[in-house]
Formats: structure tokens, sequence, C-alpha cells
């Protein structure tokens, strides 16, 4: 092929010049050579800049998040199914620096534990479980995979315990039925049910003993909680016509059960003190405070007891076991402060409030913790109130069945210390004033603009709390989301496919589900993928 020289060049025409530019860089093509090579520069840069960036922060886990996700998430890493030597992962869980994926390669499931604390995730084990039964759920320090425990130390399994006649689709406890499903862990039982209308339930520990038998036949089931001197409150339960993966919610308080006896109280003491909660209905005097058909109830464990009651300020303080019940009556507001509150930082059991402490918060809102999470209803747009002073309106509901009630929706919330950002693990984005999409996902709330939106009251009618979202947060469509250190965020994503153009700067994920460690921004404005 002969190069063109100057007089080929000047008499070429326009599409003859660009070859000539292409295939002769040094000579005729310089400027574009350099003009094409920046643009390829830049963009790789950006990619560079917009890609996994490892985790490089203290694997620290003080309660609150850190308060630079207010400029926004970063993608720190990305572990899909692939990578974790799985065909499809299913669900995640974390607990202290560690990550438990289960999922299934091929017919075979498995869990897989992955160390979070370095730049990206590292294998410790990996461990088959034959068991197909859905439910991944925490055993005190181990996971209840289905009907099979799982050692979180080494992996190790065991499964000493009567298989379920039906799946759990998700529940962490079942109504008793004549199929015979058992329960996720209630303390250190779970309740295998094989017949209830002819025979009761059983407690199994985690040795695989059966220790005492249960009468699930009065429709009552223990609320999983944390027992307080072995002692867990017992609710009505009643199906819902449907319900969200992550669960149910029970009804009304019933009674007392004590989980390594099997003992079983009921609420005569409560009943026998009403007093003031006493109304009259039909002529009839009944107690509010353990009346059915109640709008929403307050069962709130305290270290030295429980607080119960309803709605409107009707409430006994109690014994662990029920007894020793003193009654009166909180206004609106005291009782509000209780029904849904979240502390931080939340250290477990062990840093419980009194009742004292408790009561005291609800009269004056002054608190011996750190920071609160309250919820309060406004013309069915119940609103999130931070520290008794900052409110933003959420679109969910407050007196509503499952899922749109707090006690699913709320969950377990994280919040950073100057309260500026607010993760909530289970909402619906969908604006309050148009049709709902049902869209039940977690979001990373940028809590001064989401308030500012709702003292507008032109705004507060119609927007979507995922409008709120830190920079970057909806770009990843976070199906799932917990923090595991301050500045660590693990969650499931499944992004959709972007325009080519965003995908091309790096400003969009590839589709497909995996698991994602997001830290936060260091700068305003900055674009994760």
């Amino acid at each position: 092929m002969r190069f063109p020289d100057e007089d080929a060049y000047r008499y070429a025409g326009g599409l003859k010049r660009l070859w000539y530019k292409i295939i002769c860089p040094f000579t005729f093509g310089s400027r574009l050579w350099m003009v094409t090579t920046s643009i390829l520069c830049a963009l790789a840069v950006i990619q560079s800049a917009n890609g996994p960036s490892g985790y490089h922060g203290n694997a620290q886990d003080t309660g609150y998040l850190s308060p630079n996700y207010i400029n926004g998430v970063r993608l720190a890493w990305e572990i899909d199914a692939a990578d974790a030597g799985l065909d499809r992962i299913d669900t995640f869980r974390v607990s202290d620096e560690y990550i438990y994926l289960v999922g299934y390669k091929g017919a075979q499931r498995s869990v897989v534990a992955f160390d979070a604390s370095y730049s990206t995730p590292r294998e410790l084990w990996r461990t088959d479980i034959n068991d197909d039964e859905e439910g991944v759920k925490w055993w005190g320090d181990d996971l209840l995979v289905g009907n099979t425990l799982v050692s979180t130390a080494d992996g190790s399994t065991r499964s000493d315990w009567p298989t379920p006649g039906v799946r759990l689709v998700g529940s962490p406890y079942q109504h008793p039925s004549g199929e015979g499903p058992s329960t996720g862990p209630i303390g250190p039982v779970r309740l295998y049910c094989p017949t209830p209308s002819s025979a009761p339930c059983q407690a199994w520990d985690k040795t695989g003993t059966h220790v005492w038998d249960f009468d699930a036949s009065t429709g009552s089931f223990p609320d999983s909680v944390t027992p307080l001197e072995g002692w867990v409150p017992l609710r009505a339960w009643e199906p819902s016509s449907t319900g969200p993966a992550m669960g149910y919610t029970l009804d009304e308080l019933t009674g007392f059960l004590n989980l390594e006896t099997g003992e079983r109280v009921g609420l005569d003491a409560i009943e026998e003190a009403c007093g003031p909660a006493s109304l009259d209905k039909s002529g009839e005097p009944y107690c509010r405070i353990t009346a059915k058909y109640k709008e929403q109830h307050l069962i709130l464990r305290a270290s030295d007891g429980w607080i119960v009651g309803d709605d409107v300020g009707y409430i006994a303080t109690v014994a662990p076991d029920g007894s020793n019940p003193q009654v009166m009556h909180l206004d609106a507001q005291a009782s509000r402060r209780l029904i849904f509150l979240r502390r931080f930082p939340d250290q477990g059991s062990a840093q419980t409030p009194t009742i004292e402490e408790f009561m005291h918060f609800a009269a004056t809102g002054e608190a011996s913790w750190d920071s609160s999470i309250t919820l309060s209803p406004r013309d069915h747009d119940t609103a999130l109130v931070i520290n008794e002073h900052t409110k933003f309106n959420t679109g969910m509901g407050y007196y509503g069945t499952d899922p749109d009630n707090p006690s699913v929706w709320l969950g377990n919330p994280a919040l950073s210390k100057d309260a500026s950002v607010v993760l909530l693990p289970y909402v619906n984005v969908a604006p309050t004033s148009f049709i709902p999409k049902y869209e039940w996902i977690p979001v990373l709330v940028d809590v001064n603009a989401a308030a500012d939106a709702t003292s507008n009251a032109a705004d507060s009618d119609k927007y979507a709390i995922s409008s709120y979202a830190v920079p970057g947060w909806e770009n990843l469509h976070m199906l799932a989301a917990t923090p595991i250190f301050d500045d660590l965020i693990v969650g499931f994503s499944s992004p959709a496919q972007a325009p080519w153009y965003k995908r091309l700067a790096g400003l969009s994920a590839a589709p497909g589900e995996r698991i994602v460690g997001l830290t936060p921004t260091h700068k305003a404005s900055r674009s994760v993928r």
C-alpha cells in the first residue's frame, strides 16, 4: 500500500482525508489521534474512579452510620454468584465482621462465609447443606438454614429436629396447622407442631433435645424477641391474606411464656389491677390493656420488665413474668414515643434501659441513650421523628397490616450520629399521591432534604421517599441492605440495564444480582456504578 504524499492529501475528499489521518497518525492525523487518546484516557480514569475501590476503613461498629454517607455511596466491592462459586445467591446475613451467603451450585445448597474487614472480602469456609427447606434465621451466634444449624465458627452442621411438613415462605414463625410446620428460633428453642388439633407443639433446643410441650390450640404464640429472665410475651396470631417475605406480625398480648421451662401465665394480674384503664363496653367493664382487636400494640422490653398497652396510652408495667403490674394512662405524645421506639446506639440487651428510664423518656422526651427514632401518624403518612425534633414523612402506614405496618417496614433502621442520614430497611418507594408500585426496598435517606420537603406542603403530598436518597443509591437498585461497619453497608443489588453512554462513562452499574459493599464518598455529587 502506497502512503499519500501532501498533494494527495490536499486534493482528497472528506472521507479519504479521514482515512489518511487514521493510517498516517504522525503526518496528517496527529491531532485526531491526540483527541482520541485523550478521550480514551478520560474514560479509563472515570471507569477506574467509579469502579470498585476496595474497603479501606477501620472495620468498626459503633452502632452509628458514618456521617460521610450524606455525600453519597461508593462501590467498594461486589460478589456475584460466580465469585462465590455458586450458580445463584438466594440471601445473605451479616454478623460482626463476617458475611454469610446462602445459595445453590446446581442442585446443591451451600453456605459461604467471608471476612469483610479486608479490602475485598476473603472466603473463610463453605459448607454444603442437604436441606431445601426455606428460611435463614439466626439462632444465637449460629445460622439456622432451613432445618439445618450451621456453626458460624467453622461451618459444621447438625440437623437433629423433626422435619417440617411444609415450607415456611420466609416467615419467622408460622401458625400451627395439620401439616406440621416448625418455627424459627425463639430464644433457646424452636417449636414443632405435628398435629396441633390433637397434640401439643414440641419445644426443641439447640442440642436436638425435646424439652417441653406447648398448647397452641388457644391461638397464642410466643413473640420472637430476646427473652427476659427466660420469659417472652404470648401474642394472638391471625393469618393475613398476604405478607411480605420478611415476616408476619402478631396481634394482642395474651400472656407470658417461660422458654426454659415451658411455664405459661395469663393476664389475670393485669386485669385485676386494670383500674384506671377499665372502660364500659355494652354495659360491661373491660380492660383496655388486654382488650382484643386494638389498632396498635405496645410491648416494650426493658431490662427489668415489660411495658405493655395500647395506642391511646393505657399501659401497664410488669415484671418479666407479667406479675406486679402498675397500671397508668399516658397522653398521646408520651404513648407514641414508646410504641415504635428505636434507640441508638443499640448495643444489645446488656444495655437495655430500665422501666423507669423508658417512662421518663415517654413523659419528657429526655433519654438516657444518645439518639432515638420514633413515629408519629400524620394523615395516613407516618412521620419519622429523629431525636424529638427532626421530622420527615415516609409515605408509610401506621395503622396498617403487613407489610404496611411499622413493625415490618421500620424494622431495624440505622442512623448517623449527627442524624444527617438514616437507612430505612424496607419501605415502599412509590409516591403517596399516585397508584403505589409496591416496590419494597431499602433507602438511605438524606434526612435534611426529606425534612425540608415535608415542611413544604406542596411537596410533601406527592414525593416518594426514594427521591431523597443520598447520591448514587438509586443507581444500584438495592433489594436489601444492612450496615456491617460504620462505613460499610452490605446489600443485595440488582440494577437494571442502563443506557450505553452511562455504562461507557462508568455512571451506572452492570445489570444482574450481586452482593455489594458500599462505603461513603467524601465529596458531594460523586457518582457510583
